[in-house]
């Protein structure tokens, strides 16, 4: 890129990859979050912020996609604009949709869950808790999703210097 990092952009600049829903490459999913934030100018002190807020977003997406008993790709998308955008999507479903008929998991070791109901509220409260982490790290933050036929996309931007300071995107 011949422009300074710190210019307007013309035409936004999008990363994309895909990685496997396993907790081992959630590590990377951030250090490839916080280096493409700091190429693009995010300022040195908001680049944790984007490392722990996409490790989070990457992590809620890893268990959303094995609580659905799934094996497709978590996918995540960096643009870089007038702000820097971090978006990170699974394909579950949402779990109060389809919590008629579930099973509960085999257990093994002794992590049995009592019952479907159980298992629900768990799910649900530890994706909340999740939401309520990144709603503390990140001010723009938009969740879509979930429904019936697809997953979630968790959205979050910081501002760029010299970009507007508004949180649209």
């Amino acid at each position: 890129m011949n422009a300074s990092k710190h210019e307007h952009r013309a035409e936004p600049v999008t990363v994309r990859f895909a990685f496997t829903p396993a907790a081992a490459y959630v590590r990377a999913a951030r250090l490839v979050a916080a280096d493409v934030a700091s190429h693009a100018g995010v300022v040195t002190g908001l680049l944790d912020e984007v490392r722990q807020a996409v490790g989070e977003a990457c992590t809620r997406a890893v268990l959303r996609h094995r609580d659905s008993q799934i094996d497709d790709l978590v996918r995540i998308e960096f643009s870089i604009g007038d702000r820097f955008v971090a978006k990170i999507t699974d394909n579950a479903r949402d779990m109060r949709a389809r919590s008629e008929g579930r099973r509960a998991p085999v257990a093994h070791g002794g992590d049995a869950r009592p019952n479907d109901h159980d298992a629900l509220e768990e799910d649900t409260l530890s994706e909340e808790i999740t939401l309520i982490v990144l709603g503390g790290l990140v001010e723009d933050l938009v969740v879509t999703g979930p429904d019936s036929e697809n997953g979630t996309t968790v959205s979050m931007s910081w501002p760029l210097p010299g970009g507007p300071q508004s949180a649209d995107h």
